[in-house]
């Protein structure tokens, strides 16, 4: 028997052994008994700052730095993402952030949040 055999069996055991779940953190007692759980919020969740409608008057426009602020500011979103053709994209969700679909030549296609 090859002395990695053994070593194979434990670990495809231990693969299929069940796991906890996460639990939440205990409460701190010193908030007392009727402190609300905490609810944690990412970037642009807790407000979202973004209008893209009163940004829709940039579609059409060549997307170089001075339009990305506008548009920025326009929106009141406090950042911008630029995205270009066949780019990959992250899909979280950011009520701060303006999004500015632009084709191959740099023009903006459409305004949106998120």
């Amino acid at each position: 028997m090859s002395p990695s055999l053994p070593l194979l069996a434990l670990l495809t055991v231990a693969a299929c052994a069940p796991v906890a779940p996460h639990d939440a953190p205990p409460p701190d007692p010193s908030a007392g008994a009727a402190a609300e759980p905490q609810i944690r919020v990412g970037p642009g969740l807790d407000g979202a700052a973004c209008d893209a409608s009163r940004a829709q008057d940039f579609v059409g426009r060549k997307a170089d730095a001075d339009t990305q602020q506008a548009a920025m500011a326009a929106s009141g979103a406090k950042v911008v993402r630029v995205l270009r053709p066949g780019m990959m994209v992250t899909m979280e969700y950011r009520g701060d952030r303006l999004n500015l679909r632009i084709d191959g030549a740099g023009k903006i296609l459409s305004v949106t949040c998120g």
